[in-house]
């Protein structure tokens, strides 16, 4: 007797995959892009598929708030446990009929429907169906009255803990915080730094032009491209041939802040992932001696691998803790060093919107002091006359002036530069009232950024 033909089992497309991923994001034991890296290397999706399945988990997580709003206000029972699968089909509905204007309702509705179906949880297809029809007709649920609770009108409308929420308004204001919460969820472009060590940036254009990428010049450094069309850099030849790297403008412009020279010792004491390092290298065209640190050896060695496809060269890798005392150098062992401090990374959460959900506001007065401790460590590790640049990606006055306020307090010799007058031809608008760099995502359209240069008298 003939043994029984085995069915291919059906292609996963992107809704499937975006919905399991979503499903095993919300375990808490992976990170959405390792996740998103783990479907990918094992699907046959094309790269207009693998552009949806990032579109829609990044759009699930980074409108959570917004997502459940609109889900308990169509609930008969808004406080009933739904199965998390049930829960993140009815997500990825909303989002699609929402947030979404490519996509037709009833699609939006059908293919989420069609998730739950041959499932265990087939018994939720009615609710999933009936639901998400009458969203699409009657539009999203009315948000909470901004002039009765500002702060909770924020929080649902831009899907932002209600603590980040509360201290960006102690600190900005109402109006500042909702602008700048507003352009956090604006999903940023792929930004590209080229390489100057091998090409020019009117050649990279060019290039990507003749090859049908649509790509602009940037508006704040002379190194970067702004990609339009959801491309990813590794369908890019230029990146894979390190003619460029991955980097937003607004970090763009931290390395040349610490004025790097060829000739000279410098030290990049939280290197990780290495793109201000590779930057060091190209502005000194590789003529500089630099010494690149990060705590994880794991860390390290993918630095390395990117660092060799940009031609890198003169740069010392090493795993070592920079914080503590005695950290791995000789005092006086450097003329210039980057500080780009470990942060809460609230500036940086339109391109990482899962960050919103892992951060809480005890984390705060730890990072504080671990930033103070490496300051602490790498001002030892300055020459006289040398200048130390702290860097973070925070939006949050604790981690950066009030970080500098309590260092200088405390360190003799060192004092604050102004960083408009030693670089005129940067805008105007991108420093604060002290002269150090202030960069918003309302207002200069990259990640937010902090900087403040320092020098060893």
């Amino acid at each position: 007797m003939k043994g029984k033909i085995q069915r291919p089992l059906p292609r996963e497309g992107p809704r499937e995959a975006a919905w399991h991923i979503l499903i095993e994001w919300e375990k808490g034991e992976e990170s959405l892009e390792a996740l998103r890296e783990k479907s990918f290397t094992r699907s046959t999706l094309t790269r207009r598929d693998k552009g949806l399945v990032t579109e829609l988990t990044q759009g699930v997580v980074r409108h959570r708030l917004f997502l459940e709003h609109n889900l308990k206000g169509r609930l008969t029972r808004p406080d009933a446990a739904l199965p998390e699968p049930v829960r993140q089909a009815l997500f990825l509905g909303l989002y699609q009929l929402f947030l979404l204007d490519r996509i037709p309702s009833h699609s939006a509705v059908d293919e989420s429907v069609r998730l739950v179906k041959n499932t265990p949880y087939a018994g939720f297809s009615g609710l999933v169906n009936a639901l998400l029809r009458r969203a699409a007709s009657s539009g999203p649920v009315p948000l909470p009255d901004f002039e009765k609770d500002p702060i909770l009108h924020i929080e649902v409308s831009t899907s932002f803990p209600r603590w980040m929420v509360e201290r960006l308004a102690a600190q900005e204001g109402i109006d500042e915080t909702r602008g700048i919460l507003e352009a956090l969820n604006r999903k940023p472009p792929l930004t590209l730094r080229v390489n100057t060590l091998m090409t020019s940036r009117q050649a990279l254009l060019e290039e990507l032009e003749s090859a049908g990428i649509r790509a602009v010049p940037g508006a704040l450094c002379d190194t970067a491209i702004l990609v339009q069309g959801g491309w990813s850099p590794l369908d890019l030849p230029p990146f894979l041939d390190g003619r460029c790297a991955v980097q937003d403008e607004g970090a763009q412009i931290i390395a040349p802040l610490c004025d790097p020279r060829p000739g000279q010792r410098i030290l990049d004491a939280c290197a990780a992932p290495g793109g201000k390092t590779g930057h060091l290298a190209q502005i000194t065209g590789n003529r500089a001696f630099i010494a690149a640190v990060d705590r994880k050896i794991s860390r390290v060695r993918l630095m390395a691998e990117g660092l060799a496809r940009l031609r890198v060269q003169k740069v010392a890798l090493l795993a070592a803790e920079m914080s503590r005392e005695g950290a791995p150098f000789p005092p006086g062992s450097f003329q210039r060093i980057l500080l780009d401090a470990p942060c809460s990374g609230t500036g940086i959460l339109r391109r990482h919107p899962e960050g919103k959900w892992n951060k809480d506001p005890f984390s705060i007065p730890g990072l504080v002091a671990g930033q103070l401790a490496l300051l602490s460590s790498c001002a030892a590790l300055l020459i006289r006359g040398g200048f130390l640049l702290y860097s973070t990606c925070s939006l949050f006055r604790e981690e950066n002036e009030e970080v500098i306020g309590e260092f200088l307090g405390e360190t003799r010799g060192f004092k604050r530069q102004d960083l408009r007058a030693l670089f005129p031809d940067l805008p105007p608008g991108l420093f604060s009232s002290e002269g150090d760099l202030r960069l918003w995502p309302h207002r200069h359209h990259c990640d937010g950024f902090y900087a403040c240069l320092m020098k060893k008298a």
